[in-house]
């Protein structure tokens, strides 16, 4: 049970770390959107993108470790109560990784939208005219990005129109891959929502197991409890007889005795 405790709360101060992982993937994104010097852009973009690849890899890990576990409560033979401790503890661990998950993917969509938002005002910029279906359609199609990027190239300066390109550019990169972040992430609560149900169901039957041992255990005291109080009860109806039984030997002796005395 020790080396167990041991492995959960390794798992537990992991998921604080994938929680903290998240607030400082959050500052990077802001970071991001807030700045306009391009080298700058690009350094922090690659620092958000490791910190994506390093949560990424850390919340799969959890992942695989919970269902090793679930497996190591499967394969062990556990009394009631020591599998009623293993679970539960299991399904706070799940369930904190569930709202991780669930912080992280709010996080990116998030994201994504700023991202978008940024790509429109570039797109703005350029056509001021356009609809909001007409900037909605360049954000989302490459062809139509093409025609964007024409009009960039004959509105401004050399200089300003590849950096409005690029940041368009690396704005529709960032937003496709958080479209995969979101992707795997969906696929990853999913399954630990419904490791989280199965526990509970599980915890469920154990918890009725030990209603049901306990009902058992208080029907079983109850007669014990008659079974004592008859006892006792025999027993005070042994002593009256025994006692009646010398008053009427002790009787029968006086009666005896007193007339031979006269």
């Amino acid at each position: 049970m020790e080396k167990y405790l041991t492995t959960l709360n390794g798992i537990a101060k992991d998921i604080d770390t994938a929680s903290n992982d998240v607030d400082e993937l959050g500052a990077l994104h802001g970071r991001l959107l807030s700045t306009a010097d391009g080298t700058k852009a690009e350094s922090i973009a690659r620092q958000r993108d490791q910190k994506t690849a390093q949560i990424n890899s850390l919340v799969m890990r959890l992942k695989s470790e919970l269902d090793a576990v679930e497996q190591m409560n499967q394969n062990t033979q556990l009394t009631p109560s020591e599998e009623a401790t293993r679970r539960s503890r299991h399904a706070v661990l799940a369930r904190k990784l569930m709202r991780v998950l669930e912080k992280y993917r709010m996080l990116e969509r998030e994201s994504q939208k700023r991202y978008r938002s940024r790509m429109e005002r570039h797109i703005r910029l350029v056509r001021p005219d356009a609809t909001d279906e007409e900037v909605a359609e360049a954000a989302a199609n490459e062809t139509s990005r093409s025609i964007f990027a024409m009009d960039v190239m004959s509105s401004y300066q050399s200089k300003v129109a590849k950096r409005m390109l690029r940041d368009v550019e690396n704005r529709d990169k960032d937003i496709r891959e958080i479209s995969n972040t979101i992707e795997l992430l969906n696929g990853m609560f999913g399954e630990v929502q419904e490791l989280v149900a199965q526990q509970q169901d599980v915890l469920d039957n154990i918890e009725q197991a030990v209603e049901s041992t306990h009902e058992h255990v208080n029907e079983g005291n109850k007669m014990v409890e008659r079974a004592k109080w008859y006892r006792i009860k025999t027993r005070k109806k042994m002593w009256c007889f025994i006692f009646l039984i010398l008053i009427i030997i002790i009787a029968i002796a006086l009666g005896v005795a007193l007339p031979v005395a006269m």
